[in-house]
């Protein structure tokens, strides 16, 4: 059973043989939680996959930014990025982001807790073939949220890098007498693995606004239509059904009131200039 459970395109090796410091930033989680919720209450379908924006400084690689992309399915149902539209959007956030200047560092996608799955391998060589070699992954674990398991402050999410190792299967076929005999100057065939690594949140004051400014923004919209919708059925209810010649001036007056109640009278604009 435990075999079966393994993820055989996670590597062996340990995250602090990478060196790599990840530093991710609150707006990309808002970024992400947004399009997953959006791709959820839309029924759209196919996966969700979006472009980690950043900067990488040495081994220091920060998430900063990220944006949803457009895919393209291909022959055998593999799922690649959209490469024009992509390009295309890339190049407009690193227009808007020039200072301090961000470029691509990975991508982001949801996966189970056990790790990337072998439909991500396409996405992710095509990434680090044609524009950063050492991008990362990032998945986002929608079963944590559902099953309660954020408490204590974890986040519901993994950072991964890619790497080459040794085909484990060769590995494990030399100690059973099966691996196949290697010609001269041969060497082994290298598969492209994860290896997960330690990440810490960081942001700035401004940032922090900035976040909380929107996200204070999404409730009391949300409590906005809520009271909209309210009052619109009560108003419904209350409007009058007949026509008569008496009751048309009224109505119509009834209709202008509303559209009027949009605008501030003079008396209301000095009595807010007065408090």
């Amino acid at each position: 059973m435990a075999e079966e459970s393994t993820n055989l395109i996670l590597s062996t090796h340990k995250a602090a043989d990478s060196g790599l410091r990840i530093l991710l930033h609150p707006l990309v989680l808002l970024t992400i939680s947004d399009y997953i919720t959006r791709h959820t209450l839309r029924q759209h379908e196919g996966p969700i996959v979006g472009a980690l924006l950043g900067q990488q400084n040495g081994r220091d690689i920060s998430l900063e930014n990220a944006f949803e992309c457009r895919l393209l399915l291909r022959e055998g149902d593999d799922v690649i990025l959209h490469d024009v539209w992509f390009k295309e959007r890339l190049q407009q956030y690193k227009d808007v982001h020039k200072s301090p200047a961000l470029d691509l560092v990975g991508w982001f996608t949801v996966a189970p807790t056990s790790g990337p799955q072998p439909q991500h391998m396409p996405i992710h060589q095509h990434i680090i073939g044609n524009y950063n070699e050492s991008a990362v992954l990032l998945t986002f674990h929608p079963s944590t949220v559902l099953d309660g398991g954020t408490v204590g402050g974890k986040l519901p999410l993994s950072i991964y890098e890619s790497l080459y190792e040794q085909d484990s299967s060769t590995a494990q076929g030399a100690g059973d007498g099966d691996k196949p005999m290697q010609v001269d100057g041969e060497e082994e065939p290298l598969k492209l693995r994860f290896r997960e690594l330690p990440y810490s949140v960081e942001t700035g004051e401004a940032e922090m606004i900035s976040v909380d400014f929107v996200a204070r923004g999404g409730g009391n919209a949300t409590a906005v239509d809520a009271t909209t919708k309210k009052s619109g059925k009560g108003q419904a209810s209350q409007a009058p059904v007949g026509t008569g010649k008496g009751k048309e001036p009224e109505l119509k007056k009834q209709v202008n009131g509303v559209e009027d109640s949009s605008f501030l009278s003079p008396e209301d604009e000095e009595r807010m200039c007065d408090a």
